[in-house]
């Protein structure tokens, strides 16, 4: 165990022990969530809670955190972010008032909790309340099916929906004893709802109001894993991230911190694939030591950017509808040690953690080509990308790192995007313990590893068959002056948005529906210029482009 921690675990234990958690566990790895949405470790012991394989007892990482920040309209940076609760917390169990953006304790005990299910605890409710046995008492459903938060309490103005599920009736109340049952992802997930306004941030930021929904899932059995056996090694993270604020926040970035101790933490070295959008942490030992792994992290969704001329998504196309901002920045730094220069270490104020997730150091330099990226001439955004940016500012020589190891932690970030008030933001990353025990070089593995994942349909939904949204349907006139007619080319059964929404990302017009197929919109009022209507069910959207005369 760590030296820091040990120093500080007593200073949190208090708010520790309030925290619940589960390990997700149906395959190779036995990853740790907390209910105020720490991930793989131990909050009162300061131990890793990421164990692989599993019942190996090696692991193979500390903490992991969402970070989040950005500047509101007076200038004032707004940070939600933290690595190990040194100086307290910036999130806390359950969600926010829809009217001030806030909570309290009761809430916050309410829903200090997680809920764990199996896709076969789903399979069996669903084959038990056709049969007549869950209304007859013959059959008892998962607790957790039971207990799952699909509502919020709209007396106290908490949104009416918290977590997804089959609505069989589609009253909007999720009942089980009405045949409703929760939508997970994967063959195991662990949801958790929870938020930054609770109380003040150890980090020093000012609260964003901020409600976050995490869905952590895995594989471990059936067609999907025996063709892809990588996913018995991959564990995955689906956040929602929603602005209950009632201010915009610009610049913003947001991504996943994470603090991967690979054997000997002492020597660890790190590095990324800017292209592909996946960070690692592998040993410098790796070479001679056998069978320790390096640990990957690919983004799967992020936040998007239709209106800063920039290829965010590396498919050769700027501004596309849709368009999202994946791995935007990479950056490292170091545990704070004697010796350690104090630029590199661990942040200690909310500038310090918006400057880390924008590729900038404590001191306020950038990030720079060449050595340990500090103090150089050329600044860059990608700390150690090996051959994957050549292409980039600093030049055709790949740049990884080549002085000894030292205990690292990154930080993946997306941005800058403009965060408007009511926004949801999609987040989700895979997370990758890849060996290899034949040539030892877990990091040539961890790329095929990503490529496989990323031509895998990863985004399976359990217990709905789910019907998607033609990727092409038509809207006319194109230019309108008046009046936009939308045809989805299909009948879309379930809940449906069609937004219009503005170039900086401000949705304009928002309308619901039950089932669709075609609708027609006034967007007569609208100022000329270009817009976008989107189309949305589930987790199923596409956007098309428009212009108003």
């Amino acid at each position: 165990m760590k030296t820091t921690l040990l120093l500080f675990a007593g200073l949190i234990t208090g708010l520790a022990h309030a925290q619940t958690f589960e390990y997700l566990d149906i395959n190779q790895v036995k990853a740790r969530v907390n209910s105020g949405g720490d991930l793989h470790w131990d909050p009162v012991t300061g131990n890793s809670g990421y164990e692989c394989p599993k019942g190996s007892g090696k692991t193979w990482g500390g903490a992991a955190n969402l970070w989040v920040g950005g500047v509101d309209n007076g200038g004032q940076l707004k940070v939600s972010a933290q690595t190990y609760r040194q100086g307290g917390g910036d999130f806390w169990p359950g969600p926010l008032n829809l009217i001030t953006a806030t909570t309290n304790s009761a809430t916050v005990s309410q829903y200090n909790r997680v809920w764990k299910l199996n896709k076969t605890d789903i399979d069996d409710f669903i084959t038990n309340f056709a049969n007549g046995n869950v209304q007859n008492g013959s059959f008892i459903p998962a607790a957790n099916l039971l207990s799952w938060p699909g509502n919020g309490d709209i007396a106290q103005n908490y949104d009416s929906q918290l977590a997804p599920y089959m609505d069989v009736n589609s009253d909007g109340i999720y009942d089980p004893m009405a045949g409703d049952y929760p939508l997970i992802k994967g063959d195991q997930a662990i949801y958790t709802i929870f938020n930054d306004s609770y109380l003040p941030h150890g980090s020093g930021g000012q609260a964003i109001g901020l409600e976050i929904r995490l869905m952590a899932y895995a594989y471990g059995t059936g067609t999907l894993v025996a063709n892809n056996p990588f996913l018995n090694y991959t564990t995955f993270y689906d956040y929602t991230i929603i602005n209950r604020s009632s201010f915009a926040l610009y610049d913003s970035y947001m991504g996943l911190f994470n603090d991967s101790d690979i054997g000997n933490y002492m020597d660890d070295y790190v590095g990324c694939d800017a292209m592909d959008a996946y960070a690692y942490t592998y040993n410098a030992t790796t070479s001679t030591v056998t069978n320790e792994p390096a640990i990957g992290i690919t983004q799967i969704q992020s936040p998007t950017n239709t209106y800063d001329l920039i290829d965010n998504d590396h498919d050769g196309l700027t501004d596309e509808p849709g368009e999202q901002i994946l791995m935007s920045n990479f950056m490292y730094f170091n545990n704070s040690f004697a010796g350690v220069p104090l630029a590199q270490t661990d942040p200690s104020n909310a500038t310090e953690y918006y400057q880390y997730m924008s590729s900038y150091w404590k001191d306020g330099t950038p990030l720079t080509c060449g050595g340990n990226g500090y103090g150089g001439s050329i600044s860059t955004n990608y700390a150690y990308p090996a051959n994957t940016y050549t292409t980039g500012p600093c030049g055709a020589a790949p740049w990884s790192e080549g002085t000894s190891g030292s205990d690292k932690k990154i930080i993946m970030a997306s941005g800058p995007f403009l965060f408007q008030p009511g926004a949801h933001e999609k987040l989700e990353y895979a997370y990758i313990a890849s060996f290899d025990s034949i040539t030892n070089n877990p990091l040539h593995n961890l790329d095929s590893v990503v490529n496989a994942l990323r031509n895998m349909n990863s985004n399976v939904v359990t217990g709905i068959k789910k019907q998607a949204i033609n990727n092409v349907f038509t809207i006319s006139p194109n230019p309108t002056n008046a009046l936009l007619n939308i045809n989805s080319g299909k009948a879309i059964n379930g809940d449906v948005k069609i937004e219009v929404i503005d170039a900086l990302g401000k949705t304009l017009i928002s309308e619901d529906y039950k089932d669709f197929n075609q609708s027609t919109i006034n967007v007569g009022l609208l100022s000329s210029g270009i817009y976008f209507v989107k189309i949305s069910s589930g987790d199923n959207a596409t956007t098309k482009k428009f212009i108003k005369e």
